[in-house]
């Protein structure tokens, strides 16, 4: 927590987005009763699959095995999300990431857990990195490594972008930071929303063309 936002908690203490309750943006008893919870689908046509796994008919046009989704992107979970990127509410990491850990199986212990990173702009505006707050908690509740892999080139934001002019703003919006990583070592991604998955995809082929052999992703909140 930022000085500032401390500051803030003593003065104007957060309260439950759900019930009232003075302390958390989210407390306990409402974080799941709120959220509308997500069947395991592919991520690209919604068609129903084990283990959210990216289905046979959309695999040609994607480089991830999984990609888990918490939620929708209404009602608790959309305010929680803005309150978190435009209010500076940055405690909503901790019931986001919670409610995330909730939704990804096991973990093996040699999985690295990064995160998609926002224009440098929002994040200096911001003072965080939404997704790497989410990241870093995430990989502390499932156990098992983080590590930041990614560089953004730009400041284009995503935001109100349609379909096919985020596919295009996303190539060439990343750059692989240099790291050790094993062929063999799972990555998984986070970002906070999924809209056309234009961003977690450019990642995602990065490290593929990077020789990682099973990348997949996680995210709190899917838009459609």
């Amino acid at each position: 927590m930022s000085a500032i936002e401390l500051v803030l908690s003593l003065i104007a203490p957060h309260e439950c987005l759900a019930c009232g309750e003075e302390g958390t943006l989210l407390c306990a008893i409402c974080a799941h009763d709120a959220m509308d919870t997500v069947p395991d689908r592919c991520h690209r046509c919604l068609a129903l699959s084990r283990d959210a796994a990216v289905c046979r008919k959309c695999k040609p046009a994607s480089s991830m095995k999984y990609v888990w989704v918490t939620t929708e992107y209404a009602g608790i979970a959309k305010r929680l999300v803005h309150d978190f990127k435009f209010e500076r509410a940055q405690a909503a990491h901790q019931p986001i990431a919670e409610l995330m850990a909730e939704t990804l199986p096991y973990l093996a212990p040699e999985t690295v857990i990064t995160h998609v990173p926002t224009a440098t702009s929002r994040h200096r505006a911001r003072g965080y990195d939404q997704s790497q707050l989410i990241a870093t908690k995430l990989a502390e509740l499932k156990g098992v490594r983080y590590l930041p892999l990614f560089e953004r080139h730009g400041q284009t934001r995503q935001v109100g972008a349609a379909k096919k002019q985020r596919h295009d703003q996303a190539k060439g919006m990343f750059r692989l930071r240099k790291s050790t990583l094993p062929p063999k070592t799972v990555v998984i991604l986070v970002d906070d929303i999924l809209t056309t998955g234009s961003s977690i995809e450019a990642a995602a082929m990065l490290l593929k063309e990077a020789g990682i052999k099973q990348v997949s992703a996680a995210v709190f909140a899917q838009k459609h």
